[in-house]
């Protein structure tokens, strides 16, 4: 995938998410699913996630070198992304410290979806500021999946905002066979 690619992939699905969910009533936005998160948990914690990279992205690429390195390898393909980290999710991965949401003190959905898409879309304008073949020189230091190039991170997070796509519309199920 190269960056328009990229760009276009995450506005689309975020904007997708943000739809599927608007409309839900406040008690169905904000209910647990059982074991697993609610919508609004889903939304925080991709909110949560894109806040840590738009961070590193704020960062000059130099200092970027400096704390993750340089790539010495060339970027995984998307798909070679995706089941590295579905690989390390069978084994029994879960989120962890900042990346577990934890709803505020008298959440408001649309404060939630509306930051999810500010967020989301400060990473993808980012994007302006590299080249095809910078997303693919600096690492970048993922959780889980550690060093991942700019361009296998941009692939991670277009895939995880799906993957979560995927908990959120479950959940929807739910609510529509009721």
């Amino acid at each position: 995938m190269n960056k328009i690619s990229l760009k276009s992939g995450i506005e689309s699905v975020c904007k997708h998410m943000a739809e599927s969910v608007k409309d839900l009533k406040d008690e169905q936005f904000f209910a647990p699913f059982g074991e697993k998160w609610s919508v609004a948990e889903n939304i925080l914690h991709l909110t949560q996630s894109v806040k840590q990279m738009n961070q590193a992205l704020s960062m000059p690429k130099e200092m970027l070198a400096q704390l993750f390195g340089k790539a010495d390898r060339p970027s995984m393909t998307y798909q070679e992304m995706i089941d590295k980290y579905l690989s390390v999710l069978g084994t029994g991965v879960q989120a962890r410290g900042a990346f577990v949401p934890q709803i505020p003190e008298n959440p408001d959905k649309m404060v939630l979806l509306q930051s999810f898409l500010k967020h989301h879309q400060t990473l993808t304008d980012a994007l302006e500021n590299w080249t095809d073949e910078e997303l693919d020189e600096y690492f970048i230091k993922h959780p889980v999946l550690k060093n991942l190039t700019m361009k296998e991170m941009y692939c991670f997070m277009y895939y995880h905002i799906g993957h979560h796509q995927k908990a959120i519309d479950r959940i929807l199920n739910q609510w529509n066979s009721n």
